[in-house]
């Protein structure tokens, strides 16, 4: 969803978007304000740009869906 010209995801989908993002790490950005949430209701939401920027400053590398052992 995009509110104000900022993409927005609910926060249990984007583990789905990002591959190989641990739901976890984003719920721990969220809950120390590293990145934006806003609940909806019942519904999480974070800024995907936020979640992007949090990514690329992690020093925590990850391997890809591809290369997980099953």
């Amino acid at each position: 969803m995009i509110v104000e010209g900022e993409w927005w995801e609910r926060l249990r989908d984007v583990s789905g978007i990002v591959p190989g993002m641990p739901a976890g790490t984003v719920r721990a950005w969220a809950s120390s304000g590293r990145i934006r949430k806003v609940r909806v209701g019942r519904e999480s939401w974070v800024c995907m740009t936020d979640v992007f920027d949090a990514d690329a400053e992690s020093n925590r590398r990850r391997r890809a869906r591809s290369e997980e052992s099953p």
